[in-house]
């Protein structure tokens, strides 16, 4: 009967662990900076100093879309040459390419990793969710900054967005 118990036991931590699972990632993430999380970083680098650095490094946008048949998201341009301490703006295209509405958001990600603590978005798509009508074209804009402490040998970073479209639950069976 005892070994009964023990099994029962660990099936009710199992279950309970599994729901746990998701915010012990977020916490992860948010502490170590993993997976270029750069929404929650308690490290984040919050105030930029007025002074512009003249060091120079490069910053690539990609992107990456899980259906393109129904939608179709770009970078406008693909890399820019920033100094850190400026602040800079881009644009990322959307084209809804089907006959129905798509709602779903942008997931960043930051390469390398040591670089998402440095990257300051003030404004960004990725925020919230974003809605696009049947046939759609939307520009969506992010104003970004490096901060001049990030380290002199990071000479490229790679910001990166998976655009995941919003599954409506309600419609399941």
């Amino acid at each position: 009967m005892g070994t009964v118990k023990k099994l029962i036991f660990v099936c009710v931590f199992m279950f309970f662990f599994s729901f746990a699972l998701i915010p012990l990632y977020n916490i992860i993430c948010d502490v170590t900076g993993l997976n270029g999380n750069t929404s929650n970083l308690k490290e984040k680098v919050n105030t930029f100093s007025e002074v512009v650095s003249t060091e120079k490094l490069n910053i690539q946008f990609i992107s990456h879309e899980v259906n393109k048949n129904k939608l179709e998201f770009k970078p406008k341009e693909f890399e820019m040459t920033i100094s850190p301490g400026k602040v800079y703006s881009t644009l990322y295209v959307a084209t809804n390419k089907s006959n129905s509405k798509i709602v779903g958001q942008a997931i960043p990600s930051v390469s390398p990793n040591e670089a998402a603590k440095y990257l300051k978005k003030l404004e960004c798509f990725c925020f919230e969710e974003q809605t696009f009508k049947p046939g759609e074209v939307v520009e969506l804009p992010l104003y970004f900054a490096i901060d001049e402490k990030m380290p002199k040998r990071i000479k490229t970073i790679t910001l990166s967005y998976s655009f995941f479209e919003a599954i409506d639950v309600s419609k399941k069976n």
